[in-house]
């Protein structure tokens, strides 16, 4: 019996350590990811040092280029361009962050771009696509949440590459962010005043609520759906894409929220919250059926239409000076 009471208290001891171990592990975590990354941004964005550019042809016969684009911090980007070389003028550009396992294959969603260049970059995440078991897991998890900062100097460092082509009109600059992108975009639009509007699809108001909707179409007990999407947020830094914040300070350059009327993975009244905080000039608009996926080739269409309809408002404000804030 002597022995059976050691043992529990025992027991005992490496519980509390446990409790003890997470609760100061999830105070540092709330902490640390609420940190300010103004001047994080800036150093990691740092200086374009290398452009590595392969040139084919699309099944449409204009021009794609996979290039990559190195920074003297370390940050590397790899981004997909389809454009015409045949065009009169410097091109609008549309640069595009969409889902994570589109990246850059996005441009492929756009068919003939016509007098315009489309640019998709990938998340600058460097980990295995598919992890197994627990070990792989925490292996990959700082290279996700490296991902989500990165994100932001890399478009950044996307401007600056646009900023050096002759193709490019620099004052027809615009960003698209889509599902996962949207924070992201809303953030790097709110930041530098290059991106002249933005267009933001399919995305939330609030990164939190966005993320539980997530939880709850994988895991059905009610109960962890709070907690687990409060983890979430904090790994992947949603306080710092705070988007209700950056899309107020995107004013007064456009801004567009395009709402899915069947968004399955986006919560009701998201796409209307998004255009309440946007600042003038703003437009509301819909696409009819489900959320956004790169088989669901009628809303692709849908969306595509629209964008032709809202790029000439997106880029018609006064620009701001060039250069990023």
């Amino acid at each position: 019996m002597r022995a059976l009471r050691l043992l529990l208290k025992v027991l005992k001891y490496a519980v509390a350590g446990f409790v003890l171990f997470a609760l100061i592990g999830l105070i540092w975590l709330r902490w640390e990811s609420h940190l300010p990354r103004d001047a994080w941004f800036v150093e990691r964005q740092g200086r374009l040092i290398d452009a590595t550019v392969e040139q084919s042809t699309t099944p449409h016969g204009q021009l794609t280029e996979s290039v990559v684009l190195e920074s003297d911090s370390g940050l590397a980007v790899t981004i997909r361009v389809i454009r015409s070389d045949t065009a009169d003028g410097p091109l609008p550009v549309l640069i595009v962050l969409g889902g994570h396992r589109t990246g850059s294959d996005a441009v492929d969603l756009f068919g003939h771009v016509g007098a315009r260049a489309v640019v998709g970059v990938d998340y600058p995440y460097d980990g295995p696509e598919r992890v197994k078991g627990v070990g792989q897991s925490l292996a990959a998890l700082g290279k996700v949440r490296r991902a989500f900062l990165d994100t932001v100097p890399a478009v950044a460092l996307v401007a600056d590459w646009i900023g050096q082509q002759a193709w490019a009109d620099q004052q027809r600059i615009v960003v698209i962010g889509a599902s996962l992108g949207v924070p992201f975009a809303a953030t790097a639009a709110a930041r530098d005043s290059r991106l002249r509007g933005a267009m933001l699809v399919h995305g939330a108001a609030d990164n939190r609520l966005w993320l539980e909707a997530q939880v709850a179409r994988r895991i059905d007990t009610r109960a962890l759906h709070y907690p687990l999407s409060v983890l979430l947020h904090w790994l992947a830094y949603g306080p710092v894409h705070d988007t209700p914040t950056h899309i107020a300070a995107i004013a007064p350059r456009p801004v567009v929220i395009i709402g899915a009327r069947e968004d399955e993975r986006t919560p009701a009244g998201q796409a209307e919250r998004l255009f309440e905080l946007a600042g003038d000039p703003k437009r509301l608009r819909f696409t009819h059926g489900a959320h956004i996926e790169p088989d669901r080739v009628e809303i692709i269409a849908e969306l595509l239409a629209i964008a032709d309809e809202e790029l000439a408002f997106l880029v018609s404000a006064k620009p701001a000076a060039p250069g990023s804030d």
